[in-house]
């Protein structure tokens, strides 16, 4: 018996292995908002790497991974890309990088989410994070967008006019 449970090991692995798709990101859109001053300010981040282990039917064995580099940082306004740059925001000498790791991902909804590490400034905090996912042949397309409290993470400091919530939009698209 324990040589027929080895033998149907070997003929079935294959088709766990080959379950989770290797998904390699061709496009990346990160992008943030937050009231300052009673006006939205909007922002981008450049510089991304993802990795993307997916498989809607295999959601335990699915990672999803990113990065951005905290120096891509844009707003429209140069002066104030240096300032967000600067060690009272995203300190970007000292903190390259802003981090984005599943430790777990489900179904919510008709969509999906997950619980992800965000690390910013060096400070890791567990946020939920939902997102869609959607495929047509070997191209797909990730979406989310969340809300986090800067304050959370040493970003900025106490401010009468500008708001602690600052919602990130991630849009990734990928091929297999």
């Amino acid at each position: 018996m324990h040589k027929l449970v080895i033998v149907f090991s070997f003929l079935f692995l294959p088709f766990f292995v080959t379950a989770q798709k290797n998904w390699n990101a061709v496009t990346q859109d990160i992008s943030f908002k937050i009231k300052n001053a009673g006006i939205t300010v909007n922002g981008t981040f450049e510089g991304g790497h993802a990795e993307l282990f997916f498989s809607p039917d295999h959601l335990s064995a699915s990672s999803l991974k990113a990065r951005v580099e905290v120096k891509t940082l844009k707003t429209g306004i140069g002066l104030r890309d240096e300032h967000l740059k600067g060690e009272t925001y995203f300190n970007a000498d000292s903190f390259k990088t802003i981090n984005v790791e599943s430790k777990s991902l489900y179904i919510k909804g008709n969509n999906y989410a997950g619980m992800f590490n965000v690390t910013i400034k060096g400070v890791t905090k567990q946020i939920e994070i939902p997102f869609e996912f959607n495929q047509i042949a070997d191209e797909a397309e990730i979406k989310g967008s969340f809300t986090l409290n800067r304050r959370d993470f040493g970003v900025g400091g106490k401010s009468l006019t500008m708001s602690d919530e600052v919602t990130v939009k991630i849009e990734i698209k990928a091929k297999s």
